[in-house]
């Protein structure tokens, strides 16, 4: 379908955008893909080439032209010149779609060109899935694994690099895409080529997706005074599952918690659902959502505050990491910005954007991210992350040692010592809710 009025003015709006800050990218990424055997260095001296000798055809109109508009010439150009002179021929769409696709790797994780057949998959949700959380990094990696889930069972590992999804090799997928060819229907199977951190052959394994339902809080009392609580996924019952954990802590004598959300994920693309579970902790809870306005500024749109008031003001150290993305991030921030937790371990991954599908002609689309979220008064999450609040200075002086750390569970460990370093009283038990 044709893109509506609003849509095609955005459209037009990122356009020069992208093709300024995604030329480069994309351009590269079709010289690697069309010059194959000559590797990336040759790629890279084609691509100076290509694009010296179509600079100079635009000099002499140079400064009569809208910068976008000789972004979109010097890719006239280059086109031309790779259809008519490199050493094979190579379709015009095979040219186009690589393009298009570079250009989304000089953009945030979450924004993606779908083809029509993931287009499609992403209008009619397939109910199937396998557990796994996907990261980019050359290939696709896993960033998470959900425990039960088929990924678990088969023995699938975070860091894991899925080479291939059913033959389509995922150096050219973006993450979006990745996650679309994960699902299916229900006891269908999807074939992954998979290869662990320490091998350096691929395995295929084939999974079978089914229904997994909204992961639950998890809660455990792991030593006198501390305990632990797990948010593998947010969904619209996490706030009142995670209150029920505090307060079953809580009865157990527990008054410093370690709340866990690495690899914790939305299950929707609603970043500011972290907002409300952060109530729990902390009242008033006030988060805004950041847009770019038409003329290039930022428009910042407060969300309503929470309605419900903090049900616990014990000790709490929020155990965060590169696989914490979207709610996880924005519950992290919040907390950190309302001085009400330590922020421990690693940087988050910086994706707390909501992207808009926006239909384009052919079938395919766009996944653009338009829209970000952040704690108010507090620095941008996009891109950047959540930072630790106890950096390893603050941690020496606390008598914390981060060299002194097991490897199979550093930042929860980290979280632990902390906690145990200033132990405080047992918080009196919270009021039954209404």
């Amino acid at each position: 379908m044709p893109l509506t009025g609003r849509q095609s003015f955005r459209l037009r709006l990122v356009g020069g955008l992208l093709l300024v800050a995604g030329f480069t990218a994309g351009f590269v990424y079709l010289s690697s893909r069309i010059v194959g055997g000559i590797g990336w260095s040759g790629a890279a001296r084609q691509t100076r080439a290509l694009l010296a000798a179509t600079g100079e055809r635009l000099r002499p109109n140079e400064a009569a032209q809208d910068s976008t508009y000789q972004a979109l010439e010097v890719f006239d150009s280059a086109l031309a010149l790779i259809r008519e002179q490199h050493l094979e021929p190579v379709e015009a769409q095979t040219l186009m779609d690589g393009a298009v696709r570079g250009l989304f790797d000089a953009l945030d994780p979450d924004s993606a060109f779908l083809s029509p057949a993931e287009a499609d998959l992403y209008r009619n949700p397939l109910p199937g899935r396998v557990g796994i959380g996907l990261e980019k990094r050359y290939y696709l990696h896993v960033d998470d694994v959900l425990p039960g889930s088929p990924a678990a069972e088969a023995g699938i590992e975070r860091g894991d690099a899925i080479t291939a999804i059913d033959g389509q090799s995922t150096r050219d997928l973006r993450v979006p895409a990745g996650e679309l060819l994960l699902t299916g229907r229900l006891g269908s199977g999807v074939e992954l080529s998979i290869r662990g951190s320490a091998e350096s052959e691929s395995e295929d394994v084939v999974l079978r997706r089914v229904a997994l339902p909204p992961a639950a809080v998890e809660h455990e009392a792991i030593e006198e005074g501390i305990g632990v609580i797990r948010i593998r996924r947010f969904h619209e019952e996490t706030p009142m599952q995670l209150e029920a954990a505090v307060r079953a802590l809580t009865a157990l004598g527990v008054g410093s918690i370690a709340l866990d959300v690495r690899g914790s994920r939305g299950m929707t693309q609603d970043c500011a659902a972290g907002a409300e579970s952060a109530g729990v902790f902390l009242d008033g809870v006030r988060v805004e959502t950041v847009q770019r306005g038409p003329g290039g500024d930022e428009v910042s749109t407060p969300v309503p505050p929470t309605a419900a008031e903090a049900v616990w003001d014990g000790r709490l150290a929020v155990v965060t990491d590169g696989s914490t993305v979207c709610a996880g991030e924005v519950l992290a921030a919040a907390l950190a910005e309302g001085d009400r937790a330590e922020i421990v371990g690693g940087r988050t991954a910086g994706r707390a954007g909501q992207p808009e599908f926006i239909e384009v002609d052919g079938g395919g689309a766009i996944l653009l991210t338009t829209t970000h979220v952040r704690a108010i008064g507090g620095d941008d999450i996009l891109g950047t992350g959540v930072r630790p609040t106890l950096l390893p200075d603050a941690l020496e002086e606390m008598g914390v040692s981060i060299r002194e750390l097991g490897d199979e569970n550093p930042e929860l460990e980290l979280a632990i010592r902390v906690l145990r370093h200033q132990p405080v009283e047992t918080p009196p038990p919270p009021p039954a809710s209404n």
